[in-house]
């Protein structure tokens, strides 16, 4: 029978010290929960908080009012079981009487050894399907850690399988997981390719957001231009930007382009002019742009100096040239064939009989070409646009450019 009315057959007292044998002989606070001493307490490894900030205001918080959200711990060994390669580490504290790991409370434990706290609350946990899930949905609740910590927390956990479906996971499911966008999983990501001066530039404008003064005259960068735009910049032309080399709206360019081109950028073979026309196209399509390729404009028509005729024999008139727009009154046969684009080939002026009678034929000196657009893509063109001026010139006048040339 029980002592109480009421109890049946239940036994409080054998109840209660179960309960205190389970807790390893630790009291309990008012609410029910356990407390545990701070030298029974060792900091996770694998705390994703590089810097604690704001200990000293918190410890000063806790002198006074003492510490009322409980800490979340954990077993030695349901902390192994998740990141056995702490066993070293963990098996030394626990032989210096380390009852638990801390999962969530980092930042309070510090705060409680620097108030001198001896005990502080703590929720102990014996199943996690994540350690490191639970503890990014804690942080980002709370806003603990900062742009480069979450980043390293995420790509972290993007190697780690879900339990659930046996595969790594996505940062879709990251961030279904812990109630953020994929976007904001992304940009966190990115920020780990950063140089360290711009990651130090990003964490300071977080704390001067967080109310926390930097203590720095050096740049403030907010996360998302940092992620989208710097992150996916070579690590020199990081530095350019870094060291005031490369403007900000040249970087915005730049960081659009292929690893390659930015490389070409940097040892001058692209402009930013350049750069700007091939940051538009998909990075499948993006390309040095061809010399060749580049309009050119339309070269001056070369002018050959041709030398002065020979004065007329005494007694003989010198030949009278066809005027200017007029036509010789007989057509010139075609003697030189098709030139390489299939067009006929230039007509040669009619020779004119001499005084003399003797049937001599003279070449005219001056030819009138109708002038063609070449497009130059390859050599070949090249070659051919060669080949189409050497066509209009005479004999003598071939001469004369190779003198000119030589």
């Amino acid at each position: 029978m029980s002592n109480s009315p009421g109890l049946g057959d239940r036994d409080l007292g054998a109840e209660r010290a179960a309960v205190r044998a389970k807790l390893g002989g630790q009291k309990l606070i008012p609410q029910g929960l356990p407390t545990a001493r701070i030298d029974q307490l060792l900091p996770s490894p694998e705390n994703g908080r590089k810097k604690l900030h704001k200990v000293e205001e918190l410890a000063r918080t806790l002198k006074s009012d003492g510490m009322n959200t409980a800490m979340t711990v954990l077993p030695p060994d349901i902390y192994l079981a998740r990141y056995p390669q702490h066993t070293a580490a963990v098996q030394e504290a626990v032989a210096r009487g380390v009852l638990y790991i801390v999962h969530h409370g980092h930042r309070r434990l510090a705060a409680a050894k620097l108030a001198g706290l001896q005990d502080v609350p703590v929720l102990v946990r014996t199943k996690v399907t994540s350690l490191r899930i639970a503890a990014i949905q804690e942080n980002l609740q709370r806003m603990s850690l900062n742009p480069i910590e979450e980043g390293e927390e995420f790509r972290e956990t993007l190697q780690e399988v879900d339990e659930e479906t046996g595969k790594v996971y996505s940062q879709r499911a990251l961030a279904e997981r812990v109630g953020a966008s994929q976007t904001y999983i992304t940009h966190r990501v990115a920020l780990l390719r950063l140089i360290p001066e711009l990651r130090e530039a990003v964490v300071n404008h977080w704390l001067k957001k967080q109310g926390v003064d930097p203590k720095t005259d050096g740049p403030l960068l907010p996360v998302r231009p940092a992620a989208t735009v710097y992150a996916r910049l070579r690590q020199e032309l990081q530095k350019a930007f870094f060291d005031g080399s490369l403007p900000a709206e040249h970087a915005a360019i730049v960081a659009n382009l292929r690893d390659e081109l930015q490389g070409a950028f940097l040892e001058g073979k692209l402009s930013i002019e350049d750069a700007a026309g091939i940051a538009e196209l998909p990075p499948s399509q993006q390309k040095l742009p061809d010399p060749l390729e580049r309009p050119a404009p339309h070269p001056a028509k070369a002018v050959v100096k041709a030398d002065p005729p020979a004065p007329a024999p005494e007694g003989e008139k010198t030949p009278v040239p066809t005027p200017r727009g007029e036509t010789n009154p007989e057509p010139a046969p075609d003697t030189d064939g098709p030139d390489p684009d299939g067009n006929p080939g230039n007509p040669v002026p009619p020779a004119a009989d001499t005084p003399n009678g003797e049937g001599e034929k003279k070449t005219a000196e001056v030819l009138v070409a109708t002038p063609r657009v070449i497009e130059i893509r390859e050599q070949k063109d090249l070659d051919q646009l060669v080949l189409s001026l050497i066509e209009h010139l005479t004999d003598e006048e071939r001469d004369y450019v190779r003198e000119q040339l030589a």
